[in-house]
């Protein structure tokens, strides 16, 4: 229990701490959910990425209309679902009619509440790094009332807008590097080490009962070492020595729910084929890579490539490799349709170049693409074969390409 004066102290000092709203950079995120109908939206994804800058500064475009609250203040201790009474009293003398609430599924009865809120005519906005929290029986009440959105770590363009760096190879570099999660600069490497440890152990294996933490930390830093390549869970078992195929597919598909790998098949319209075949795996975020790799500089074309997978999700809806005679790394669809092919080479020197080209080009010629797109470090050129086009551009172009 927690006294009704209390409460009021605590949610009024969490108002004035909403005016650091001035020391974040905008997020792409909040342009979404501000043009989003639903009455009940969710920001989900990694801690660590933002979620209450996000409502911080929806707080600060709705003003006064919006009734902001963060559970996850110590204060906060002792709160149970029969507080919640007393919440409603605060939040009626206000006449707020959207809700913002930071981590309210850590309380208690809290399915009930957001429910209850919803009848009442409220729209709610909450923040909450478990994928799994609609799940449950309580939970899937809720089920067709809202749309759910991931905010992931700082892209390209909103590092350097942090940073305020140039959109140059320096940048990218250092992005590469560094990533876009929210960390101290100082021990960087040491911090994010231990947060992929957390995410992995705390909030993904704990959260899905894995027994085996070793087994799944093992697989979680192998895939870590080996972005940008082919995996398949019958391969990582022999690897790894877990015991059987079915245990990896589950580690690998926690793993993605927890938004931390992404996986990305070989293009087939056979939903058969794109299951048996091996699939490219890619991590939310670059900056992990640096603390479990000794020499990232070797890695440049999977780091890069990495980069430009992070940038099409965001973009496209679905992300195929492609692979016939020749290769092709990327190709983006919209509402079932391929619209773009894309190939990554971090420095395209001359033995190189038709092994590069020609894998575009053939998956440019099976999508009847005129167009398509080549993303290197630094490098910029136009090839012509024929009645197509490939444009080559250094990737803090491509990047921020809206």
């Amino acid at each position: 229990m927690i006294l009704k004066s209390d409460l009021k102290i605590l949610i009024d000092s969490h108002k004035n701490s909403s005016e650091l709203i001035n020391s974040y950079i905008n997020r792409e995120l909040v342009d979404q959910i501000l043009n989003e109908k639903s009455e009940l939206i969710i920001i989900t994804g990694l801690k660590r990425t933002g979620k209450k800058s996000v409502l911080y500064q929806l707080k600060n475009h709705y003003s006064n209309a919006a009734f902001y609250v963060n559970f996850r203040h110590p204060g906060f201790y002792g709160f149970d679902q029969n507080d919640f009474f007393k919440l409603d009293e605060i939040i009626e003398s206000t006449e707020s009619k959207i809700l913002l609430l930071d981590g309210i599924t850590i309380m208690e009865g809290w399915q009930e509440y957001i429910r209850q809120k919803l009848d009442e005519g409220f729209r709610v906005i909450f923040t909450t790094s478990n994928a799994g929290v609609l799940n449950n029986e309580k939970g899937r009440s809720l089920t067709g009332r809202y749309i759910s959105r991931v905010i992931a770590p700082l892209s390209y363009d909103e590092f350097c807008a942090y940073h305020s760096l140039e959109r140059d190879e320096s940048s990218v570099l250092d992005y590469m590097a560094k990533g876009g999660f929210f960390v101290p600069e100082t021990n960087r490497d040491e911090f994010l080490g231990q947060l992929f440890d957390d995410i992995v152990v705390r909030e993904i294996g704990l959260t899905n009962g894995i027994r085996d933490l070793r087994a799944f930390k093992r697989l979680s830093l192998h895939l870590l070492r080996h972005v940008g390549e082919m995996i398949t869970a019958n391969q990582l078992k022999n690897i790894l020595g877990i015991k059987t195929t079915t245990t990896v597919v589950d580690y690998l598909n926690f793993l993605e729910t927890g938004f931390l790998m992404y996986y990305v098949p070989k293009f087939s319209y056979s939903l058969r084929k794109q299951l048996v075949n091996p699939r490219k795996v890619y991590v939310a975020d670059t900056g992990f890579v640096s603390t479990a790799t000794f020499n990232i500089a070797e890695k440049s074309d999977q780091l890069l490539e990495n980069l430009v997978f992070l940038y099409l999700k965001s973009k496209f809806t679905e992300l195929f490799y492609f692979s016939e005679d020749g290769y092709c790394d990327f190709i983006g669809f919209g509402k079932d349709q391929a619209k773009i092919a894309v190939q990554v080479c971090a420095t395209l020197e001359q033995d190189k170049l038709e092994q590069e080209l020609n894998g575009l080009l053939e998956a440019m010629d099976f999508f009847g693409f005129k167009e398509g797109t080549l993303v290197t470090l630094n490098q910029t050129d136009t090839f012509i074969r024929d009645d197509k086009t490939v444009h080559v551009v250094p990737f803090h172009q491509f990047a921020t390409q809206k």
